[in-house]
């Protein structure tokens, strides 16, 4: 992905070293969503699963957890995973529990 850039813009999941090599000359040529040209791209390992956001709240050493969210990613605009929204996970659940 670029690293000056917005949303899920020039973000691709690539299967093969030949994928990612391509993909990173097209991001070298192509204007970011917010304008402007890449000069810098950003590769990561792609992690299968739920990306969760945990809001926390602290206050002299004391931790408490305030929501926790996860992420509503769907396929759209040729992205298998652009960010769509967040829904709550239900605090009493197995699922809040373990995080």
């Amino acid at each position: 992905k670029p690293t000056d850039s917005a949303g899920s813009d020039g973000v691709k999941l690539c299967h093969t070293f030949q994928e990612a090599k391509e993909h990173f000359h097209h991001l070298l040529t192509v204007e970011a969503v917010n304008g402007g040209f890449n000069t810098e791209v950003l590769c990561q390992e792609f992690l299968q699963g739920k990306e969760y956001v945990i809001d926390c709240v602290s206050r002299n050493g004391v931790h408490k957890v305030a929501m926790v969210w996860v992420y509503d990613k769907r396929p759209t605009n040729g992205s298998q995973f652009v960010y769509f929204g967040l829904l709550p996970v239900d605090p009493s659940s197995e699922e809040a529990k373990v995080l």
